[in-house]
C-alpha cells in the first residue's frame, strides 16, 4: 500500500461508537472563530468559498487555459493534507427571497407598480431555475494543535487565494458561524430564515452549537436515512469510464432538487508515486518475461504478448510519464453525492435521474448500502472521508471532473437586470462591488435598449430615494418619468424653460480651480458653433473671457450666463472676438436662445428629465452639452448632502464627434465616479462611439455594460475591445429583444429579460408602436 494513503487511513482510525443521540451524528468536536473545526483527533480543517467562472460559454481556446489553470490548482494541494471539492445545490427559500429582494410597500400612489414589480420578481424566481449553486473548498490537515494547524492554513490560504484569482473566481475564508449555517441549512431545509448563531452567547450559557443546527431525528436504512421529514441518500461514483466530458460534472448538478456533491482528493508525493508506479511496470515486465519463457520452453518462439498484459504495460508506461514528463501528480479521489427529497418516492425519482446521467458519460453509481451515515459525513464539507471507495486519477483525469459552469450574479440588495440565459437563475447586480460604477448600454434600434433602461429606472424609483437624472433627446423617458412622480423640463426654441449654461456650484470641476473646467466645457459649445474648429487666438480669448465673468460676478457683477459672455466678448479689441460674438448672436439673442439666460425651472425633483427632442439638429448636441454640465452641478450638491445620483445619457455617440466635447464628456464622466453618482451612457450607434478614442477608453474602463443585439460591424469590434469570443458573441447576433450579454467586472454572462406584457409597467416602459396601439384599443373597449 502507499506509504501516504497509509498513514492518513493510520490516522483517521478512531474507534467506532455508537451514536446516542442525534448531535453525536454530527462529526465535529471544536469550533473556533476563525472557521477552523477540529473534526477529529488532531484532525482541523477549513474551508473556502469560491465563486463560479464562464466555462460553459468559453472559448475553446479559453476552455483549454482554465482546464490547466484548473490543473495548477490541483497540483498545488498539499500532499500531507485532503481536500474536498464541495458543490452545494439547494431551492430559493421562498421567504427569504421575498425578506432580501422583494421591493417594500410605501403606502402611497406608486405600491400598485411595486406589487406588480414584487409579483414578476417572484414568477421568474420560482418558476425557473430557483437554484442556489454555491462551491466550497474544504482542505483537513492532522496537527498537534490549534495553534499548528492556524499557521498551516494561513499558507494553504494564500496559495488558494492565488490559484483562484488566476482563474478569475474569488475565494473567501468561512468563519465558524458560516460554516454551521452550511451544515444548518442542509439539516433543515426550509429553516433557513431562522438560522442566527450568537457564539458568545452560546459560550455563555454553556449551550452546545449542535443544538442549534442538527435536525429533528435521524434514521439510517441499509440505501437511504430520513433526517427530520426528509429523506436522503448516498451515493458513490462507483465505475469510471475510460473517457470522461469535461461537461460531466455540470450535468450531474443540474437537477431542481438539494444536492451536495464532494470529491475528496488526496495528492501523492511525486518521489513515491513514481516509486510505486516503476515497482507496478517492473511487475508488469516480470510477468510478461515469465510468459515468454513458458512459450519458448514449449517451442512456442513466435508467440505474440497476450492483449491485456501489452495493454498494461502500456498504461504503466503512459502513467509513468505523466509523472515525470509531464507535470502530472497521482492522486487518490472518490466522489459523493448526498441527495435529499420530500417525499421517499422524489428521491427514488431524482436517484434514478442521477444513475441515468452516469450511465449516459459510461460511469456507474451506486448507493452506499449499510454505509449512509460514513457516506452523508463524507459528502458534507466538514473535512472527514470516512469511503475507502479511492480510485487512482492522474491530475487530468481529475481535473476533466471540472466543477465550473457559468458565473452567478446575485448581489445582495442588488437590481433585477434579468435571467442568466444558461442556468436560468436571476441576476440581481449591485454596482457598489464594482471597481467603478459606470455602466453603458448598447444595442441596435428595437434591441430593447430603452426598454432595459426604463426597467432599471422604475427600480430605482420604486426602491430607493437616489435622484435619476435623464437626458432625453428622443422624448423615449418623459411619461415614465412623470407617472412616477418626477419632474419633465422641455427645452427648445422658443420654450419657457431655460437652463444657464453659465450656472456653476461650489465644488464644480475635477481640480482646484473650477473657472479653468469652466473654460473648457465653453470652448466644447463653440466647438459645436464653429464645425470648422478654433483656433489658438480664439481659444486664448475665450478662455480669457471666461475667467473675467466669473471674476465679475465674484466682485458684485451680473450673474454669469451666455449673453454676459458675449458682452465681453465684444469688449476685447481683438478682431476674433467680434467674430465669435457674432457666432454666439444667434444663441444668445436670436431664437435659439434656449441656453442663454438665467435657469427658470424646478430642479429640486429627486427625479428629472431632460427632454431636448425639439431642439432641432443645429441645438442637440450643444443641449446634451449644457444638461451634462447641469448634471455635475446637481451631482455635485448631492455629494455634498449624502445623496447617491443615477445619470442616463441617451444618443451618448452624439457628444464625440469633436475633440473638445468629447474631452468635456471624459471629465464629466470622472466627476459622475468620484462623487457617488452611477452614470449610464445609452447608444446605438456603437461604431461611432468606438472610433472616437476617448469613447473607447471609457467603453473598456467601464466595469458594467450591458450589450444587446448588435450590428455584425459593432460585434466584431466589441469583441476585439472586451475580449469576447465567438461563443460569448452568439448571444449578441441576431438576438431577441431584451436578451444579450452583460460584462459584469472582468466576466461576461449572457442573460434574457422577458418582462410581463399584461403588466401597467410593461405599457409604461414599451417604446413599442404596435403595443401602444394594442393599449389604446384595450382602452376602448373597456
Amino acid at each position: 500500500m502507499i506509504k501516504t494513503l497509509s498513514n492518513l487511513t493510520k490516522q483517521d482510525k478512531e474507534k467506532f461508537k455508537v451514536p446516542k443521540k442525534i448531535q453525536q451524528i454530527i462529526p465535529i468536536d471544536t469550533i473556533y472563530n476563525d472557521g477552523i473545526f477540529q473534526v477529529g483527533k488532531n484532525k482541523f480543517s477549513i474551508t473556502y468559498k469560491f465563486t463560479d467562472i464562464n466555462y460553459a460559454v468559453a472559448s475553446r481556446e479559453d476552455k483549454e487555459a482554465m482546464f490547466l489553470e484548473y490543473s495548477e490548482l490541483l497540483n498545488s494541494f498539499d500532499s500531507g493534507a485532503t481536500t474536498k471539492i464541495t458543490i452545494s445545490l439547494r431551492r430559493l427559500n421562498k421567504e427569504n427571497f421575498e425578506k432580501e429582494i422583494l421591493l417594500p410597500l410605501m403606502n402611497d400612489e406608486l405600491d400598485q407598480y411595486r406589487k406588480e414589480y414584487n409579483q414578476m420578481l417572484l414568477d421568474k424566481a420560482m418558476g425557473t431555475n430557483g437554484m442556489i449553486r454555491e462551491m466550497y473548498l474544504t482542505v483537513s490537515i492532522f496537527r498537534k494543535n490549534y495553534e499548528d494547524a492556524k499557521v498551516y492554513f494561513r499558507r494553504v490560504t494564500t496559495d488558494m487565494t492565488a490559484h483562484l484569482a488566476r482563474l478569475d473566481s474569488k475565494c473567501k475564508v468561512l468563519n465558524a458561524v458560516e460554516r454551521l449555517q452550511i451544515l444548518h441549512d442542509f439539516y433543515r431545509t426550509g429553516e433557513e430564515m431562522f438560522f442566527n448563531i450568537d457564539l458568545k452567547q452560546l459560550m455563555k450559557k454553556g449551550h452546545d452549537f449542535k443544538d442549534y443546527i442538527c435536525p429533528d431525528s435521524f434514521e439510517f436504512k441499509k440505501d437511504y436515512f430520513t433526517m427530520g421529514t426528509r429523506y436522503g441518500r448516498v451515493l458513490f461514483l462507483k465505475e469510471y469510464a475510460s473517457y470522461i466530458k469535461d461537461s460531466m460534472i455540470a450535468e450531474l448538478t443540474d437537477m431542481n432538487h438539494n444536492l451536495m456533491m464532494s470529491i475528496d482528493v488526496i495528492p501523492v508525493p511525486t518521489d513515491e508515486a513514481v516509486r510505486e508506479v516503476e515497482n507496478r511496470l517492473l511487475g508488469v515486465e516480470t510477468n510478461i518475461t515469465n510468459w515468454q519463457r513458458r512459450q519458448n520452453a514449449s517451442n512456442n518462439f513466435s508467440a505474440v504478448i497476450p492483449y491485456d498484459m501489452e495493454q498494461q504495460r502500456k498504461e504503466a508506461k503512459e502513467f509513468l510519464d505523466d509523472l515525470t514528463t509531464r507535470d502530472q501528480r497521482m492522486m487518490f479521489a472518490v466522489l459523493t453525492f448526498v441527495l435529499t427529497a420530500d417525499s421517499l418516492e422524489q428521491l427514488e425519482a431524482d436517484s434514478e435521474t442521477l444513475l441515468t446521467t452516469a450511465r449516459k458519460h459510461l460511469c456507474q453509481m451506486a448507493p452506499l448500502n449499510f454505509q449512509q451515515m460514513d457516506g452523508l459525513n463524507t459528502a458534507l464539507p466538514i473535512g472527514l472521508r470516512k469511503i475507502n471507495a479511492l480510485r487512482t486519477l492522474t491530475t487530468e483525469s481529475l481535473a476533466v471532473l471540472n466543477p465550473f459552469r457559468v458565473q452567478e450574479i446575485m448581489d445582495k440588495d442588488g437590481i433585477y437586470y434579468g435571467e442568466n440565459a444558461i442556468s436560468h437563475n436571476l441576476i440581481m447586480v449591485n454596482k457598489e462591488n464594482l471597481l467603478n460604477q459606470s455602466a453603458f448600454l448598447l444595442g441596435v434600434p428595437g434591441s430593447g435598449k430603452s426598454f432595459s433602461a426604463k426597467e432599471l429606472i422604475v427600480f430605482l424609483a420604486l426602491s430607493t430615494n437616489d435622484d435619476i437624472l435623464v437626458c432625453d433627446p428622443e422624448n423615449e423617458y418623459s411619461a415614465l418619468i412623470k407617472t412616477l412622480g418626477g419632474e419633465v423640463i422641455h427645452i427648445a426654441a422658443g420654450s419657457d424653460d431655460h437652463i444657464n449654461a453659465m450656472d456653476m456650484t461650489q465644488g464644480y470641476g475635477e481640480g482646484k480651480n473650477p473657472v479653468i473646467d469652466k473654460s473648457e466645457f465653453i470652448l466644447s459649445l463653440f466647438e459645436q458653433l464653429n464645425k470648422n474648429g478654433l483656433g489658438a487666438k480664439e481659444k486664448s480669448i475665450i478662455d480669457r473671457c471666461v475667467a473675467l465673468v466669473y471674476e465679475d460676478y465674484q466682485n458684485g457683477g451680473k450673474l454669469p450666463t451666455l449673453c454676459v459672455l458675449r458682452e465681453k466678448l465684444l469688449e476685447q479689441p481683438e478682431k476674433e472676438a467680434d467674430n465669435l460674438a457674432l457666432e454666439m448672436e444667434l444663441f444668445t439673442d436670436g431664437s435659439l436662445n434656449a441656453f442663454a439666460h438665467k435657469t427658470n425651472v424646478d430642479t429640486n425633483n429627486r427625479m428629472i428629465v431632460y427632454d431636448i427632442m425639439d431642439l432641432g439638429k443645429q441645438l442637440k448636441t450643444m443641449g446634451l452639452l449644457v444638461i451634462t454640465d447641469a448634471m455635475i452641478n446637481r451631482v455635485t450638491d448631492n455629494w455634498k448632502k449624502g445623496i447617491r445620483t443615477h445619470v442616463f445619457i441617451d444618443e451618448f455617440h452624439v457628444v464625440f464627434e469633436n475633440e473638445y466635447s468629447a474631452s468635456f464628456f471624459n471629465s464629466a464622466w470622472r466627476q459622475f465616479r468620484k462623487r457617488d453618482g452611477y452614470p449610464t451612457g445609452i447608444t446605438q450607434n456603437v461604431e461611432y462611439l468606438l472610433a472616437s478614442v476617448t469613447a473607447s477608453t471609457m467603453l473598456s474602463n467601464s466595469e458594467f455594460i450591458v450589450m444587446l443585439n448588435q450590428a455584425s460591424q459593432d460585434r466584431q469590434k466589441l469583441a476585439k475591445l472586451l475580449s469576447i469570443s465567438d461563443e460569448q458573441m452568439s448571444y449578441i447576433t441576431n438576438a431577441d429583444a431584451g436578451c444579450g450579454l452583460i460584462k459584469y467586472g472582468s466576466s461576461l454572462v449572457p442573460f434574457i429579460n422577458q418582462f410581463p406584457k399584461d403588466t401597467k409597467l410593461y405599457q409604461l416602459m414599451t417604446t413599442k408602436p404596435t403595443d401602444r396601439q394594442n393599449s389604446m384599443k384595450g382602452k376602448q373597449y373597456e
